[in-house]
């Protein structure tokens, strides 16, 4: 821990609310040592805990007890609520760990991990970092929001000032309070907004209905662009370029402001900064692969080649070949034909254990699986799906999957994905038990 458990006392905060030498109890008990924070909603104290004992689950010695004012009530209580239900449901060293709480006593509050040496906020003040420091932020942060977006929670609240450092050359994403879970489209929090500088495009619009993975991919854009330049986005609005300027991303490269960064970098920071969601990349997932290929010397591309290049003609002979009216109408949406690829005898849309993040509705044609411990299977059945598993997870691909003779298939990334099964009901029934039949087939009258 870089900070100290001794302090001097603090003068009493007003109203009753918490202060130097308070103590809070939950299944433990926990003495406040000093303030690490306060705002109009509560505040964060670096606290000892008295009776840790020797209990595997036991917190360490220093927590950080968030709490909230006296009488605190409506969005502030609820934000403490969400991010409890949010870090409760991931565990990674990427995310503090949770190690108690109580929401029921007169004051709210919750114990969590402790990192004393600061926050991103300090790098970006102190000027352009160098491009290590930039990769590394680049990979802890999208690790820790692979495990979210997995639980299916989005953090909405991506900046500097929530990266904290953990001391050992590392970053630890924190303050889950914004979160959401994903495809909700109701329930924002005023909040929910973000920060000014750091909010995605469409949180500065307040189109909650686009809000999905690729909202938390801007905030780290973002947040890596400004350790990068050393700008504070949010002394700096007048940077920021919006759908009407023309602009295909939503912040300057930082070549233009001469800060001079490799091409490598630049690309994926950029990436994160398009304007129009449909330019980022699908998941965090997507974007750490190539974040990890640069980091060990070995670029990784995304198999997603081929889509949108169907002629009108195509198209429209594909919709009318189409058996099931949902798919002849999926195929008709306006803008939907972006999706559609084709595959001739013999190219392979993937291949087991790699890493590509795009799944994969075959719509015409028959298509065969391969396993390394299994013999092959030929699938030709009009709506099913591919490598969705491995899209939404980004987990390395567990079969190769080959066209046989021409092949017409959607291919989608895991927010396209997301967004087709949220859209469509039908579509989401046909997935479920698509995957429930997988499970059922591979684990037998065992299977729960």
């Amino acid at each position: 821990m870089a900070a100290s458990l001794d302090s001097a006392p603090q003068a009493p905060a007003p109203d009753g609310d918490p202060a130097y030498g308070w103590e809070v109890a939950g299944r433990h008990r926990y003495r406040l040592m000093r303030p690490l924070g306060r705002g109009v909603g509560g505040a964060v104290f670096l606290a000892r805990c008295l009776d840790r004992g020797d209990a595997p689950d036991a917190p360490p010695e220093a927590v950080a007890i968030k709490m909230l004012g006296v009488g605190a009530t409506g969005d502030r209580a609820q934000g403490l609520r969400r991010e409890l239900a949010a870090l409760l449901a991931l565990r990674h060293d990427r995310i503090p760990r949770v190690y108690d709480w109580d929401l029921e006593g007169p004051i709210p509050f919750m114990a969590v991990d402790h990192y004393g040496a600061g926050d991103v906020r300090e790098l970006v003040a102190s000027g352009p970092a160098p491009e290590p420091m930039v990769w590394r932020l680049l990979h802890d942060v999208l690790s820790a929001l692979v495990a979210a977006h997995r639980a299916s929670i989005l953090h909405l609240d991506v900046k500097p000032a929530n990266v904290l450092l953990d001391g050992r050359g590392g970053f630890v994403l924190s303050d889950f309070g914004l979160s959401q879970a994903a495809r909700m489209g109701q329930g924002i929090l005023p909040r929910g907004l973000g920060a000014p500088g750091y909010q995605a495009p469409e949180q500065r619009t307040r189109r909650f209905d686009r809000y999905d993975v690729r909202t938390d991919l801007w905030g780290v854009g973002a947040t890596a662009w400004s350790l990068c330049t050393g700008i504070v986005l949010g002394e700096q609005l007048h940077l920021l370029r919006d759908a009407a300027s023309g602009a295909e991303h939503g912040l300057p490269a930082p070549a233009e402001l001469g800060v001079s960064i490799s091409a490598p970098l630049e690309r994926v920071i950029m990436s994160l900064l398009a304007i129009d969601p449909a330019r980022r990349s699908g998941s965090a997932a997507e974007v750490l692969a190539v974040v990890q290929g640069q980091l060990v010397g070995e670029p990784r591309a995304s198999r997603g080649r081929g889509r949108g290049r169907l002629a009108p003609e195509d198209v429209h002979a594909l919709v009318a070949a189409l058996v099931d009216p949902l798919h002849a109408a999926l195929c008709g949406e306006p803008g939907f034909a972006r999706y559609l690829a084709r595959y001739e005898d013999g190219e392979t849309l993937c291949r087991e254990g790699d890493r590509s993040f795009h799944a994969f509705l075959l719509l015409r044609g028959r298509v065969r699986v391969e396993r390394a411990d299994r013999p092959p299977v030929v699938e030709g059945r009009e709506g099913t799906f591919l490598g969705e598993v491995s899209t939404l997870t980004g987990l390395a691909r567990t079969a190769t999957i080959v066209a046989e003779g021409r092949v017409y298939v959607a291919v989608l990334n895991a927010a396209e994905l997301e967004d087709l099964v949220s859209r469509h009901p039908a579509v989401a029934t046909r997935l479920l038990r698509a995957l429930a039949q997988r499970v059922a087939d591979a684990y037998g009258d065992g299977a729960a």
